[in-house]
């Protein structure tokens, strides 16, 4: 069914890492008149949720405001690394095979129904506790259930960043055939998540607002992944893919080809590795040993995607390896390439198409929401989908000079990137922020979407 979405808004037991906060309640003792202080919670789970949080954090703190960031895992690397003041959060992950493929049997034996109620549970305390020790006057929360349910309890407005409301498991896994006990497990496995996502989705809904990162129709990449009950359909925002910089905020094009050291001609593939530390480590692994081996002139740039790692790059021969590159070289470097090879994670492929970049997408195998942003990309005509147990030189090279080769790829990305040039969406979400905490007397000017899928519960 659809709707229309065009109406209004209803509206730690661990030291803080940084500068002690201010022991003032949420009434604002001992803080200026119009500041705030924002408890951000994202998701650690690679570094997608945190990155995108970045430009919101910026521009809050621009304004005045005080940020505490709430992560675990890589986020938490990527926040302390950043200078963030942070709380550890209790972490939360699926378990995954050496080559990176989702392991729900492994997750489901180790994260099962009562261990990961008390998991959540003592994720919900933890919370409690980080809440109280710095007292917000609202919260945002990027993918984060628990934070919700503390907000919640302790009365505080909270917003709901997010781009896969509905959460779905796989039916069949993808790698041989499966034992008459392993069909009977999914079997049983798709009936329960029936139950889970339902609560799931009931905690997405305690917010404010649920803010959606995304492109509005008719180019929303996560669309598989935001059929949304219609009683929490007030609450949807469209703002546009959240990212640092648009296009045009960079140099121009001869300038950043001399800053990165490419004075030649050629085609310049950007290779962008992601995700959790496995994933990572695999596709690392497998571009090492096929991107030298395709010929035709690309000159290859490659980043692995480790916080921490080291940002000088390595030359072999066409191919340029960072281990880390900042922010404003990743947008540097997507603005010069003509082509972008990475995972479908949501972040990477919204902010490719916001710089008119066309994509080779190469799903974590059996990852529900990768699939689904893979296959929206394809039936948009700015990416094709390499299946991980099928990537290979030859199958990439054949795969670059299709997209390369069809003017349609790049004008339908480039056709995107002039929607995604009308959206200032950090700007967005912290007049939000500001709006519902009570500091910003006007509405804040956010695009709202023409329609969105719901369904009625």
């Amino acid at each position: 069914m659809v709707a229309q979405g065009n109406e209004d808004i209803q509206v730690s037991s661990r030291n803080i890492q940084g500068e002690e906060p201010q022991r003032s309640g949420r009434e604002g003792l001992g803080r200026e008149k119009g500041k705030m202080r924002v408890y951000i919670a994202s998701s650690g789970i690679g570094l997608g949720h945190i990155s995108r949080l970045t430009p919101i954090i910026e521009e809050l703190t621009r304004r005045g405001h005080d940020i505490v960031v709430s992560t675990y895992l890589d986020g938490l690397k990527y926040a302390r690394a950043k200078g963030l003041k942070t709380v550890e959060a209790v972490p939360i992950s699926f378990r995954v095979r050496g080559d990176g493929t989702v392991d729900y049997k492994q997750t489901a034996a180790r994260s099962g129904l009562s261990l990961g109620l008390r998991r959540f549970l003592r994720q919900v305390i933890v919370e409690i506790k980080n809440i109280k020790g710095t007292r917000p006057d609202i919260i945002i929360s990027d993918s984060r259930g628990s934070t919700l349910v503390a907000a919640k309890l302790l009365g505080i407005p909270s917003i709901l960043i997010i781009n896969q409301f509905r959460i779905e498991i796989i039916r069949r896994p993808s790698s041989g055939r499966l034992s008459l006990l392993d069909r009977l497990f999914f079997i049983f496995a798709s009936i329960f998540w029936i139950f889970v996502r339902t609560i799931i989705m009931g905690l997405w809904g305690q917010s404010l607002a649920i803010v959606i990162p995304d492109f509005a129709g008719p180019y929303t990449i996560s669309q598989n992944n935001l059929t949304i009950p219609r009683r929490y359909s007030r609450k949807v925002i469209f703002v546009g893919p959240i990212v640092q910089k648009n296009p045009r905020d960079l140099p121009d094009i001869e300038e950043i080809r001399r800053r990165l050291g490419f004075s030649g001609g050629g085609k310049i593939i950007y290779a962008s590795v992601s995700g959790p530390k496995i994933e990572r480590r695999w596709l690392t692994g497998r571009l090492l040993e096929t991107l030298p081996k395709i010929g035709g002139g690309y000159n290859f740039i490659m980043s692995c995607g480790e916080p921490g790692g080291e940002n000088s790059p390595v030359k072999l021969n066409n191919l340029t390896v960072y281990r880390w590159i900042d922010d404003e070289v990743q947008l540097m470097i997507l603005k010069l390439s003509d082509l972008v090879i990475c995972r479908s994670g949501h972040g990477t492929v919204t902010k490719a198409l916001t710089y008119g970049k066309p994509l080779i997408l190469i799903p974590t195998p059996d990852h529900t929401e990768q699939y689904g942003n893979a296959r929206r990309a394809a039936e948009l005509g700015v990416a094709l989908m390499i299946e991980q147990s099928e990537l290979s030189a030859e199958k990439l090279s054949k795969t670059m000079n299709e997209i390369l080769n069809t003017t349609k790829y790049r004008e339908n990305a480039e056709r995107i990137s002039s929607v995604a040039s009308r959206f200032k969406s950090a700007d967005a979400v912290a007049d939000l922020v500001e709006k519902l905490a009570g500091t910003k007397p006007d509405p804040p000017k956010i695009l709202q979407p023409k329609m969105f899928l719901v369904y009625p519960l």
